[in-house]
């Protein structure tokens, strides 16, 4: 049997729900959420629930090769666990509460469809336009008449029997209401419980701002720039093979970068979400598709200015020793620029881009902390990992919601070659 006729929930219903649902920020942002979405609740409404296996959507939904490999391509069950989360996302609003819901229950690819509170769609039920239910009362088909006879009606004395049963009958009736009454009880407390919730844990800003990363499925990557180890032109560089070469050819890092990575990683550690440490010159693409990344460090990171490139604020190279974070909709004016050449000692401010954003190339979420020179990068990291400048951010209405991209350039000033508090010079929203 059809599930939608298990169910008895008309199709046309169901099909204006997979429309909604599409329709909503949380499935619209994205291209294999809505597919995925539509291929499932299609198949089940054909009547094929029982093709619906990993390998079979991978082949006919995300157009993989029917041999593909399922561990080295995870992309089935990566996009059913998040589609899973942004249903149930989607129906905890309180305007969607009383829509047919369509779930996916987890370790399944079938979806299963029911309204509010697992009730069945019958006949004496009504949905109107925007899916959700009307009762309508059933109509009195048919009324006794009461036949008066000529004379009075004597009624014979109750006997012994009917009296026991109405006493039985009216002390099931006392311990019904106790019951009910402990049931209403009981609901009531729950329902407070419930609703005090929220107040005994209160979302800081710095929650809300990595809530998408937070939730993504599976461990973030880290991707962090590589020091270019530089050799003077008239000596010879020791071979790579030897102790003292080697950490020439081993990826070090800047302690510029480590610092942000050690503030990074404390925000994820202290809300459980795992991580996983990469130099950017040995992180590939496939890398990049797993899971939620986050990229450090600016223009000694490929993978940085690579996914920025196509953003509002990305990074460029203005000139033979200019570097700059861009405005895409003002190239001919470049105020957030460094020239290398000048001596350190003399740089007196320094730029980082700040971006929470999901890239269409990846299908990850991304977030960036990247500086023009080392400062910048310290600065963008200490932005995105201390209350207080998320919540400066909050307070002047420029958080970004869950489901929203997020750009800024934050300007720091160097004092003592260290950079001082990051404050934020620009934002762009999409």
């Amino acid at each position: 049997m059809m599930e939608t006729e298990a169910q008895a929930v008309a199709p046309d219903v169901i099909e204006r729900q997979l429309k909604r649902l599409q329709g909503s920020p949380l499935f619209s942002h994205s291209r294999r959420y809505p597919i995925f979405l539509e291929y499932v609740v299609r198949e089940t409404l054909g009547g094929h629930q029982a093709d619906l296996k990993e390998r079979t959507i991978g082949v006919e939904a995300f157009g993989r090769a029917s041999d593909y490999d399922l561990n080295e391509d995870p992309v089935v069950r990566v996009t059913a666990g998040e589609v899973r989360k942004r249903l149930a996302q989607y129906y905890y609003e309180p305007e969607h509460q009383d829509e047919l819901r369509i779930e996916l229950r987890p370790g399944s690819y079938v979806p299963e469809f029911r309204f509010t509170g697992n009730e069945v769609f019958a006949p004496e039920k009504l949905v109107d336009s925007t899916g959700r239910i009307t009762n309508v009362q059933p109509a009195i088909s048919s009324v006794q008449p009461i036949s008066l006879s000529s004379g009075p009606t004597v009624l014979a004395p109750p006997h012994n029997d009917f009296l026991a049963s109405a006493a039985a009958a009216d002390r099931t009736d006392k311990n019904r209401w106790k019951m009910v009454s402990a049931v209403l009880a009981i609901t009531l407390l729950v329902t407070a419980i419930v609703a005090a919730l929220p107040r005994l844990h209160r979302s800081t800003a710095m929650d809300t701002f990595w809530q998408p990363v937070i939730e993504a499925n599976g461990p973030v990557l880290i991707s962090v720039g590589s020091v270019v180890a530089m050799v003077n032109n008239f000596a010879v560089a020791p071979p790579s093979s030897t102790i003292s070469g080697h950490p020439l050819s081993s990826d070090p890092i800047a302690v510029s970068d480590a610092l942000a990575l050690s503030s990074i990683q404390q925000v994820l550690s202290t809300r459980s979400k795992s991580s996983i440490l990469q130099s950017s010159t040995s992180t590939s693409f496939s890398d990049l598709q797993r899971g939620p990344i986050v990229l450090i460090s600016g223009f000694n990171n490929l993978w940085t200015v690579r996914l920025t490139d196509p953003l509002h604020f990305h990074l460029v190279r203005t000139g033979t020793d200019v570097y700059s974070i861009q405005d895409r909709t003002d190239t001919s004016h470049n105020p957030w620029s460094i020239n290398t050449s000048i001596p350190f000692a003399r740089m007196n401010h320094d730029y980082g881009l700040v971006a929470r954003f999901h890239d269409p190339t990846t299908e990850q979420i991304v977030v960036v902390a990247a500086g023009i020179g080392e400062n910048g990068t310290v600065a963008a990291s200490r932005f995105l990992t201390d209350n207080r400048y998320l919540s400066e951010l909050k307070g002047d209405g420029n958080m970004p919601r869950y489901d929203q991209n997020f750009e800024c350039v934050v300007e720091t000033q160097i004092i003592d070659g260290k950079p001082g508090p990051p404050r934020v010079v620009a934002t762009y929203f999409w």
